[in-house]
């Protein structure tokens, strides 16, 4: 559903990932790609890369919560052992 997101509305799929400073660096330069989309036509190269960091980020977010879950399991396990 991020992903999905991600292609509309970058920013938004970032706040949902919790990570407010690439939110903020990301909300800029997709709010300035708006009116580079109206005026120039550019604005496209910058929504492009608003999305492609967006992904990155949500991607990235999701590996964090993945590798969190093994470390938990890791010092799970070793606490078992040695009790």
């Amino acid at each position: 559903m991020r992903y999905l997101i991600a292609f509309i509305v970058p920013p938004l799929a970032i706040a949902m990932c919790k990570r407010w400073g690439h939110f903020v660096v990301n909300l800029i330069f997709w709010l300035l790609s708006i009116p580079l989309i109206l005026f120039m036509g550019v604005g496209i190269i910058v929504w492009f890369l608003c999305t492609a960091h967006a992904i990155s980020v949500c991607r990235m977010s999701s590996i964090d919560k993945r590798v969190d879950r093994i470390v938990s399991a890791m010092q799970q396990s070793q606490g078992a052992k040695i009790q």
